[in-house]
């Protein structure tokens, strides 16, 4: 507040130790200045108290992660919001056209999206722990949808009745069911006047997605507004409005889903449908420097190509220094701290065994059990190194990320898998970082 950075929600979230916090609606290059002050600022409270503020997107895994909710709209010099429903949906044409331009941008470029919320820790998060899947949908209300759906289809429009809460309570007035979204798992979902675009990730500038949705709508407008152009009579203007939404809604239906995006029912429908389904992030990053993006930019005269194809180099190298510095942690802790807390406890065990001047099966079976991990430790890291260092036959940029995302990654979560065995199989004494009850513990 002191920073002007106005903000009121504040509150514990799903995983141990965290916590939202949602800074009040404002034009999109002052929230995205805001969400970056914030952004610092919690970095240096958060050392002040001698704790750390982890923006990483998935710090812990089988644990909720954290991401941003780009909150968006559009909202006249005037103050109208072109994305208020009004209580007659049905009779609002400047909703309708408003609501259609955006279905039609989100559908032809989903890929556009997909990169503009995407980092190296939000592959660990996507798909999984109330974040949104990697196929990108939009998610209306039943209302909504079947309007829309009555629109398509050439019927006359009218608003479907929301349900009503049934209490037992006759007392009680009728208390109208919320319409608004409750499926965590919908990418980019409409909630009562703006749409919630809920993939972006929790270290990265809201910037760039909001450069991105604001083109792709206003270009999708520019488009509507190009067909009604030579309509003067207001009337003339309605009729036409309604056609062009039919229209859309014909030709861009398939990007509305309201079910589970985590099901694997989804992911072949939505391959039935042709959405895009980019898995990893790194292939996210050419859509870019599509033939269809860069026109799309450079039409709007937001972006040329080289300035497109500069984004795309820095953005692989990015991923490229990120994983790079990952694995050569992982690898320098693995040897140096790892490894001698897992020789110490095989230690341990063996000088109790030989104290005992007899057998023990306990013994026996714990040594053994530690002497595979001892294996299947060297195995792994032995790998991972190996990997790492092949890395260098790949010379270009895009080839060298490639290598590490498909190669390099999984030996990584493959050495990482030995070592959450390991840090379940030894003691406290002889493990040398906080465990993960410690740290939620401490929570």
């Amino acid at each position: 507040w002191r920073l002007g950075v106005p903000a009121k929600t504040e509150h514990n979230e799903v995983a141990p130790g965290q916590y939202e916090l949602a800074s009040v609606f404002a034009t999109a290059n002052i929230a995205c200045d805001h969400n970056q002050i914030m952004m610092e600022l919690m970095r240096k409270v958060a050392l002040r108290h001698n704790f750390a503020c982890l923006l990483h997107e998935k710090p812990f895994a089988g644990v909720n992660g954290s991401g941003k909710h780009n909150n968006w709209s559009i909202v006249t010099n005037t103050g109208k919001n072109l994305l208020n429903p009004t209580d007659k949906p049905e009779e609002n044409p400047v909703f309708l056209v408003t609501l259609c331009a955006v279905l039609t941008a989100v559908d032809k470029y989903a890929d556009l999206l997909r990169l503009s919320a995407s980092c190296p820790g939000n592959e660990e998060r996507l798909g999984g722990n109330e974040a949104p899947p990697a196929v990108v949908s939009i998610f209306l209300g039943n209302a909504l949808t079947h309007m829309l759906q009555e629109l398509a289809e050439g019927h006359a429009l009218q608003k479907e009745e929301r349900g009503a809460l049934l209490t037992g309570v006759k007392s009680l007035p009728l208390l109208k069911l919320d319409d608004s979204d409750r499926n965590r798992t919908s990418p980019f979902a409409f909630t009562g006047n703006k749409f919630e675009f809920r993939m972006v990730g929790s270290s990265r500038s809201a910037s760039t997605t909001n450069i991105i949705l604001n083109t792709i709508v206003a270009d999708s407008l520019s488009r509507i507004a190009d067909e009604l152009q030579n309509y003067k009579y207001i009337d003339d203007i309605r009729k036409k409005s309604l056609t062009i939404c039919r229209n859309i809604l014909q030709k861009h239906h398939r990007i509305l889903f309201s079910g589970d995006g985590y099901s694997e029912e989804w992911l072949k429908e939505a391959d039935r449908r042709g959405l895009p389904n980019i898995a990893h992030y790194i292939d996210s990053i050419q859509a870019l420097i599509d033939d269809k993006a860069i026109a799309m930019f450079e039409r709007n005269k937001v972006y040329n190509e080289l300035e497109l194809q500069a984004r795309v180099d820095i953005l692989t190298e990015e991923y490229r220094k990120s994983v790079k510095a990952e694995v050569l942690t992982l690898l320098n802790i693995s040897k140096k701290e790892i490894l001698p807390a897992l020789v110490k406890e095989i230690k341990f065990y063996s000088d109790a065994q030989n104290s005992l001047g007899i057998e023990n099966a306990y013994y026996q079976r714990k040594i053994k059990h530690l002497l595979q991990l001892l294996h299947d430790f060297d195995e792994h890291y032995h790998e991972l190194k190996e990997k790492m260092e092949n890395r260098e036959q790949h010379p270009e940029n895009r080839a060298k990320a490639k290598y590490l995302d498909t190669v390099v990654l999984p030996a990584m979560d493959a050495l990482r898998t030995v070592i959450d065995n390991i840090e379940e199989s030894i003691s406290r004494e002889h493990y040398p970082f906080p465990t993960y009850d410690d740290m939620f513990m401490a929570m």
